[in-house]
């Protein structure tokens, strides 16, 4: 970086939570091309404990995650948490029927792609909260202004 050039601020910062380690480094490495930040954790607790001590401005989440906590109890319990509540939830799972998808809306994630997510997928879902070229501030984003 040249003396006395802006730094440029990240598009968001994402956080990605999936627990087949080379899928979620992908997606990183995807978020990362078009601006954002990435974190990427394994299971649904770390992503909690991540969300918690991060706040993340944009979360992926796989749903069909192993341990006490899938992808849909991360929603929920995302979802009750008044600091958090407010950040953009995508699924990008493997279940994606129609009742599948009911199911992750109703747990509280705004979008839901299908494994393999696609690029023009994650493109949507960053102009959906973050635009490029947006001068809106992030407060403004999330609160839907």
């Amino acid at each position: 970086m040249e003396k006395g050039s802006p730094i440029k601020q990240p598009r968001c910062r994402a956080l990605v939570i999936e627990d087949h380690r080379d899928f979620a480094q992908l997606l990183c490495d995807i978020l990362e091309i078009q601006g954002c930040t990435a974190q990427a954790v394994y299971n649904a607790q770390e992503g909690l404990d991540t969300a918690r001590a991060t706040m993340p401005e944009m979360i992926f989440c796989d749903i069909g995650l192993p341990g006490m906590m899938d992808g849909l109890g991360f929603a929920r319990q995302l979802r009750s948490e008044a600091e958090l509540a407010h950040i953009p939830l995508v699924a990008v799972s493997g279940y994606t029927s129609e009742q599948d998808k009911s199911r992750a809306n109703e747990a509280g994630f705004n979008l839901v792609f299908a494994k393999p997510v696609k690029f023009a997928d994650l493109t949507l879902a960053l102009d959906t909260y973050f635009p490029l070229g947006s001068t809106r501030s992030r407060s403004a984003i999330r609160s839907g202004l």
